[in-house]
């Protein structure tokens, strides 16, 4: 089995997936929400895109089986599995320093987005901006009148989801920090994850050899 790494609560970890390898991020507790992005490992400026993977699958919300895509629309990741209900977020942009100061709280609150930029310094690498994430378990339903309702997950201590790379792969998982709001049950908590071996029948993309983007501060809010 492979070694079960933690994400500690308010945090974040970066990780290098190889194609055809896998990456299990786990909702020990049930109530956790994890941000989650993936980079082309030859050229970050090429990354997981919720707008174009939207329009590759025609929804809002990515579900085991789909291919997602990279922002030049080229296939990245295969969803390979999802043992909760289901309910992911692909629209609220990663939260951020300016979004808990204009929640009121005071300066140096953790973000997804400061994680981001965190977790990839320790493989001694940064990108330009924050993309949107990929909001494992964060329930944002769309009601009939077109308003955004913000609630507690549903999933339960234990679900997983697994990624699989179709290109190598720099894979980042923030635990969410968001405590104003209900979406962690007003607890952030850790969460956990593992990298997994390449599948027998895994489909393996080239990647593509260009340079490294540089770094630069975060532009979106949660």
């Amino acid at each position: 089995m492979p070694p079960i790494q933690e994400i500690p609560a308010r945090q974040g970890r970066a990780v290098r997936v190889d194609g055809g390898q896998a990456l299990q991020i786990i909702n020990t507790f049930g109530h956790q929400v994890v941000d989650f992005w993936a980079f082309d490992a030859r050229n970050l400026g090429a990354y997981l895109s919720m707008e174009h993977t939207r329009a590759a699958l025609s929804r809002l919300t990515p579900r085991a089986g789909d291919v997602l895509v990279d922002n030049r629309r080229e296939p990245m990741l295969k969803f390979e599995s999802d043992t909760s209900p289901g309910v992911h977020d692909t629209v609220i942009a990663p939260c951020d320093p300016a979004r808990y100061a204009k929640l009121g709280c005071a300066e140096g609150h953790a973000s997804c987005a400061d994680n981001l930029h965190r977790a990839l310094a320790t493989l001694d690498l940064a990108v330009q901006v924050c993309p949107a994430s990929f909001n494992l378990w964060m329930n944002i339903p769309v009601l009939a009148t077109g308003e955004l309702e913000w609630r507690e997950t549903v999933a339960k201590p234990g679900d997983s989801v697994v990624f699989r790379a179709l290109i190598d792969c720099i894979m980042v998982m923030s635990a969410c920090p968001q405590d104003v709001i209900r979406i962690n049950s007003g607890r952030p908590v850790s969460a956990q994850y593992a990298v997994l071996g390449p599948a027998p029948t895994a489909a393996v993309r080239r990647p593509r050899a260009t340079a490294r983007a540089s770094p630069t501060s975060s532009t979106r809010a949660r």
